[in-house]
């Protein structure tokens, strides 16, 4: 349990005092808490108890749960019903530009990454799909879906539709344990360089939020996919949902960039945004 005091850095005794002065009872609570989260304690940390913490710093419950909202509101801390206030464990943050393996990355940061297989079936492409893979209404494809997990925890549902022409027998391969794009590359030659994606933030559908394990009032964020080989044939869509909670994307900009054009349909079907993914 973290209930260790960490020594208060010193600072010039005037200028602690005017700030100490002018800040709210909550803030400070706040800001000490926060300055041990991120020096003494570490993810999955049991913080001290309320009572615990109204003994410490010598205020009311009231205060003591406003700045306990405040850490919650920036994901530094979560509450479990029934067991406590835990540190929670910052997102993981990615590039939305960069062509990584999923496992390969969670690795490389020190992560263990599992894929749960949950469907991996012969479809037919619905209208949206067809069109955005550049096929008939209809046209036979593989729909696979995987719960990808890191360190235990659900991150994102991945649900995929290749077209089956493009990859015959794709189903007899390991989709659980196997990079889809390592497969597609090394049985069918068909290596996916690039891609358009668009994200959106969204509430979660109740199955969702039961794989993802999270509340429904918690937002997810939706990326829809279509991925593309050097040719420019449409080989993947893909629609990920993500736990907001645990994942953050970083995009890079330039002052100098291409003129912007009004998107009037906001939902997560349209591709928007450049992306290259080895999934």
């Amino acid at each position: 349990m973290a209930t260790s005091k960490p020594a208060a850095v010193p600072e010039p005794a005037a200028e602690s005092d005017q700030r100490a002065t002018a800040l709210p009872l909550y803030h400070r609570v706040y800001a000490n808490l926060r300055a041990r989260i991120d020096s003494d304690w570490g993810p999955g940390d049991r913080m001290p108890t309320e009572s615990e913490l109204v003994d410490e710093f010598g205020v009311s419950l009231i205060t003591i749960r406003r700045a306990l909202d405040e850490l919650v509101r920036e994901r530094r801390i979560e509450r479990v019903r029934g067991r406590g206030t835990f540190v929670a464990a910052p997102p993981l943050e990615r590039e939305l530009t960069e062509l990584t393996s999923f496992t390969d990355e969670m690795r490389e940061r020190g992560l263990t990454a599992r894929t749960e297989l949950r469907r991996a079936a012969l479809a037919e492409a619905g209208p949206r799909v067809a069109e955005m893979l550049g096929l008939p209404p209809g046209a036979a494809v593989y729909a696979i879906e995987r719960l990808r997990h890191v360190d235990g925890v659900p991150l994102l549902i991945e649900q995929v539709e290749i077209p089956a022409q493009l990859a015959p027998g794709l189903l007899d391969e390991d989709l659980a344990d196997r990079s889809l794009y390592d497969v597609l590359d090394a049985r069918y030659g068909q290596r996916l360089v690039g891609g358009t994606e668009a994200l959106q933030p969204a509430l979660p559908t109740a199955k969702e939020a039961e794989l993802l394990e999270q509340d429904r009032a918690q937002p997810v964020l939706i990326l829809e996919l279509v991925s593309h080989t050097a040719s420019g044939v449409a080989l993947e869509y893909c629609r990920s949902v993500l736990r907001g909670d645990r994942a953050r994307y970083r995009f890079e900009v330039n002052r100098q960039r291409p003129s912007l054009s009004l998107v009037t349909d906001t939902s997560p079907h349209d591709p928007s945004a450049s992306t290259q993914e080895n999934r």
